[in-house]
């Protein structure tokens, strides 16, 4: 009799769970025992990954369509350094046990800064699309606010952040980001 009242209580338990996935989409998992991660490094990495990708989209279409040899070894240098952040992020995720994108529910969000910031498919796109004597331009001008996102979001975690390797990540990205917006400004005003 006990050994079947377990067993209900342990499915009505799983089943619950079940339900909060198939409702949210996300699992919801126990955090590690020794709390070395919060739930702020776990948003600035799905929030970062995705826009990492866009980054290495951008980037790659510089590195094949920019004009100048400059830009396109900027790009380069670009795609290959977030590509391995990338990596590294979806890496920290899967330890964690934590999903690799964001719940989709803005409401999920309204205790990380301004919410879940999503890259809008229509600027690769745009750039792509950019006519070849005012690429080098737009590339530019759509990465340097790209990367000033890229910065916001790493400063959130340096605010609430926990996790020793996300805080170093948010340090990074804070330091050579900024270096890039230096960077191409200087490009832009290259004539």
């Amino acid at each position: 009799m006990i050994r079947c009242l377990l067993v209900a209580v342990v499915l009505l338990l799983a089943g619950c769970d079940s339900a909060l996935t198939m409702r949210t989409g996300a699992s919801r998992s126990a955090p590690p025992l020794d709390g070395s991660f919060n739930d702020t490094d776990v948003m600035f990495l799905q929030m970062l990954v995705p826009h990492h990708r866009q980054g290495v989209r951008l980037a790659a279409l510089a590195a094949d369509l920019a004009t100048d040899p400059e830009i396109r070894d900027f790009a380069a240098a670009v795609e290959a350094t977030q590509t391995d952040e990338i990596a590294d992020m979806e890496s920290w995720l899967t330890e964690w046990n934590q999903p690799i994108a964001a719940d989709p529910d803005p409401n999920a969000h309204h205790g990380h800064g301004d919410g879940l910031h999503s890259a809008d498919p229509s600027v690769v796109t745009a750039l792509a699309e950019t006519p070849a004597a005012q690429f080098d331009r737009a590339f530019l001008t759509s990465l340097t606010g790209h990367q000033h996102g890229a910065v916001k979001l790493a400063r959130m975690e340096l605010e609430d952040g926990r996790h020793p390797d996300a805080l170093d990540l948010a340090d990074r990205v804070v330091e050579s980001r900024t270096a890039q917006v230096k960077q191409m400004a200087t490009f832009l005003a290259t004539p």
